[in-house]
């Protein structure tokens, strides 16, 4: 049995993994899956394995490196998302839904992600001082899209953490956002995946950027064509094959086959 997130976590891994007898079993949020894999642990029951995001918080690292030997098998990168975009997915998404011409104008496919990877970095420094402060910002609630320069393809920073500020009132004000945002302010520890991938992101924070600049800085289409729930769809049927083909996706197999 594979606990995971959530149901697009089992259709992602179902398409990639067509095992007929593997049962899946989406448990509605990641801390429902780590709850669920400790208790059946506790119980010393090994049939299963428990497939869940790193996140920016230390949860799922303190768990691999406790004694208890919880059969995790977390994402690389923070999440599902970032873990493809960074095995080729995104690439595979500027291809289709961009425009030749001023992908090439921009250097390539490459030169696209790294430029959309380096916007958001900003929004992953700040995640990260926001678990390690306990502010309780509500990412969710700051349309990524909405607060990017369509002219030069820049996060417009200063307006990010206004909204961002407005979510908590546990929130330190914009002034001490901007300074971790900018980076002159830095978190105790900087996320890291231990598998090695980077840069460290949120995937869905890269498909909002991704969105802006495929209605304008590597693309032509409209908005409502390229919503980010819409591009996580599309990522994730594109990555399968990636997520099939790489190194996590082997060791994926090799954990199930031990279970059975």
């Amino acid at each position: 049995m594979v606990i995971v997130e959530g149901v697009s976590d089992e259709r992602t891994l179902q398409r990639s993994f067509s095992d007929g007898n593997l049962v899946y079993f989406p448990a509605g949020s990641r801390p429902v899956a780590l709850e669920a894999a400790e208790k059946l642990t506790h119980w010393r029951q090994s049939y299963f394995i428990c497939v869940v995001d790193r996140d920016f918080d230390d949860e799922v690292s303190n768990l691999s490196r406790s004694n208890r030997k919880i059969p995790l098998h977390p994402y690389d990168n923070a999440d599902l998302e970032g873990m493809l975009t960074v095995a080729g997915a995104a690439g595979d998404l500027v291809s289709e839904l961009g425009s030749s011409e001023k992908i090439g104008n921009l250097g390539g496919v490459q030169k696209v992600v790294q430029k959309t990877l380096s916007l958001i970095d900003p929004i992953s420094r700040l995640r990260r001082a926001n678990y390690e402060n306990g502010w309780g910002l509500a990412f969710d609630r700051v349309e990524i899209y909405s607060k990017i320069d369509r002219k030069t393809f820049t996060l417009k920073v200063q307006s990010y953490c206004a909204a961002l500020d407005s979510t908590s009132d546990q929130s330190p004000g914009q002034a001490v956002l901007l300074e971790y945002a900018n980076g002159t302010r830095s978190a105790k520890a900087a996320p890291k995946c231990p598998r090695g991938t980077s840069p460290y992101f949120r995937g869905r924070d890269f498909l909002g950027a991704l969105s802006a600049a495929l209605c304008g800085y590597c693309g032509s289409k409209r908005p409502q064509s390229v919503d980010p729930e819409h591009l996580a769809s599309v990522l994730r049927l594109a990555g399968s094959d990636h997520l099939r083909r790489g190194s996590w996706g082997e060791e994926f197999v090799q954990l199930i086959s031990a279970k059975n």
